[in-house]
């Protein structure tokens, strides 16, 4: 049976899963003539890669000697290179063998492809078979997520880091937890703030070894091909970027890629700080067999706390949605529905946001103008409660022993 005929078979037992699953696919197989009409409009960007050209300014940089990182006129590092030296090396390549506009098509096709590969390679950990005609149909739906879209217009990486989390998800269920710990670290290493991400590692001695092994070797070859100095720089401009980050502009001021899930509130650093330990404790203390949830937990935090986010980091929500409704649909009280629905306030934040701040009266609270903090919270929320419903009588027994010896 294919994919789409067990949605409707669904119908009866789910009705609120598979209509809100079909609402999904429709809005996103047709989100392409939508972009098409609002650039139309002049309201979408076009497809610039103006983000691929900062990588190709850098590694011009490299080439003739200088500093891959640039200073502009305000002192900061706006609109130039901002990734680790090492992640120099996956664009090199392109930009040294082939023209700027060849090279960017290359990346952005080639990228997006990875990510449609990885999805079928986590479809398939879960025990779905897909039909030759499903995995062509997954293609446009995929391209129509919108934060998908909007990083290839940008020449961004998102297409990229979320193929590596994909298919790091799909590594832990297949058992090979060192390949798993690898390619997450690569996320981790080449944009640090993917790092919520890990903490499925936690759970997981030999993806927690994998992952270690991966970051400490490739940052031994960073050091190698670039130098300490470099490294020392991108320090400053990892500085740099959480102040940018402490002091977001209004979201009514919109452009397409914004997102700030705690602007305005207060202490948000310590509000970050807090939910990250609370997502480290949920996930030691999980059991074993909440491995889909804990892996969707970590995976859908990263646009919510990292220091300095963009709309296209909901790609990395994208394997945290299949995971969690695969998850519920195994659960007598699941619900399926609600990681969909997330994932539609994510697919909608861009131009939602633009018409609420249109809107809006002014005494509304301009975080909430945000889609995708709501969808963003809704995932994060289901996988933690899920997460922390899991845990361990073992870990819980031993934990109150060790404070008992203690005492």
């Amino acid at each position: 049976m294919s994919l789409l005929r067990r949605l409707l078979a669904r119908r009866d037992d789910r009705p609120v899963f598979a209509a809100v699953s079909l609402l999904a696919l429709v809005a996103l197989a047709t989100y392409p003539a939508v972009d098409w009409y609002l650039r139309a409009l002049d309201i979408a960007p076009r497809f610039g890669f103006w983000d691929f050209g900062a990588y190709g300014g850098a590694v011009d940089r490299w080439v003739a000697g200088d500093s891959l990182y640039v200073r502009n006129e305000d002192g900061g590092y706006h609109g130039s290179y901002l990734y680790p030296p090492i992640a120099l090396l996956a664009f090199a390549p392109l930009l040294l063998s082939l023209p700027f506009r060849p090279a960017v098509l290359v990346w952005t096709v080639g990228t997006t492809l990875l990510l449609w590969v990885a999805l079928q390679r986590l479809v398939g950990a879960l025990g779905v078979s897909l039909r030759p005609w499903e995995r062509l149909a997954l293609l446009p739906v995929l391209v129509g997520f919108h934060p998908l879209l909007l990083s290839i217009k940008l020449g961004q990486t998102a297409g990229a880091l979320g193929a590596l989390l994909t298919f790091a998800a799909s590594a832990s269920l297949r058992g090979r937890g060192y390949l798993s710990g690898v390619l997450t670290a690569c996320c981790g290493v080449v944009k640090l703030p993917y790092a919520p991400a890990g903490a499925h590692l936690l759970a997981d001695r030999r993806r927690f070894l994998g992952a270690v092994g991966g970051g400490l070797a490739l940052l031994a070859l960073s050091l190698l091909a670039f130098g300490v100095d470099a490294h020392r720089t991108f320090i400053e401009v990892l500085a740099w970027g959480v102040r940018e980050g402490g002091a977001a502009r209004s979201p009514t001021i919109w452009l397409p890629p914004y997102y700030r899930p705690l602007y305005s509130v207060p202490y948000g650093l310590v509000i970050r700080v807090l939910a990250s330990l609370a997502i480290v404790v949920a996930v030691v203390r999980a059991a074993p067999d909440a491995r889909r949830e804990t892996t969707a937990l970590g995976f859908a935090a990263v646009p919510l706390l990292a220091p300095l986010t963009y709309a296209y980091y909901f790609v990395a929500a994208v394997p945290a949605v299949v995971l969690l409704v695969a998850a519920e649909l195994d659960r007598l009280d699941g619900r399926p529905a609600v990681p969909v629905v997330g994932l539609l306030f994510l697919q909608v934040h861009s131009y939602g946001l633009h018409g609420l701040g249109a809107i809006a009266p002014g005494w509304y609270p301009e975080v909430l103008l945000q889609p995708g903090l709501f969808g963003n919270l809704i995932v994060v929320g289901l996988a933690f409660a899920r997460v922390a419903a899991a845990g361990d009588p073992l870990f819980v027994q031993s934990l109150t022993a060790a404070v008992g010896r203690r005492d």
